[in-house]
């Protein structure tokens, strides 16, 4: 198990292009990245704004659907665990810490790490997910144009929104359409 050191005011070492994002699991934990120019209203934005997470999942195919008020409107990021190397999500009835990270893309020095969660319920759904993903053959060029397929069906976050299997809000799942 890799331990990584994260600390608000120095540098992060993981190469991202500017003004992008990713997510990965941290021993179990999802960790989204945001590398943008950002502003001292950003930061604060992103650390005190109220945070929304949805998850999309079709062809075998997830997406993490977030949106932290003031900051980010409905965004996704296509997540498989064939990627995450030996890291998997436990279904261990508890609520699921997701790690945010706000870094400033020209410089790379991390600006905020809050820490968030979501309901018992999104990690039971999350973890089912990524163990039926992990069941299945992978092959990186059919994940890719797979996405690309979503992506022409869905063209933006709103559009998976509306076919997410959950959406919560700081913890809480919110009602299905």
């Amino acid at each position: 198990m890799n331990i990584i050191k994260l600390t608000v005011g120095e540098k992060l070492d993981h190469n991202m292009p500017a003004e992008s994002m990713s997510i990965v699991l941290m021993n179990g934990a999802p960790m989204l990245t945001f590398n943008y120019s950002v502003t001292e209203k950003n930061i604060a934005a992103f650390l005190n704004g109220s945070s929304s997470f949805g998850l999309f999942f079709e062809h075998n195919i997830l997406f993490f659907l977030f949106k932290i008020e003031r900051l980010l409107n409905w965004s996704d990021l296509a997540f498989t665990i064939h990627l995450a190397r030996d890291e998997e999500i436990e279904d261990n009835g508890g609520y699921q810490p997701l790690h945010l990270v706000l870094v400033e893309s020209e410089t790379s020095i991390i600006k905020g790490l809050p820490v968030v969660t979501v309901s018992p319920a999104f990690r039971s759904m999350l973890a089912r997910i990524t163990q039926q993903q992990a069941k299945e053959r992978f092959n990186t060029i059919d994940y890719y144009k797979k996405i690309g397929v979503l992506y022409e069906a869905y063209p933006s976050a709103s559009f998976m929104l509306k076919k997410a299997i959950i959406v919560e809000q700081g913890g809480v799942t919110l009602p299905s359409e």
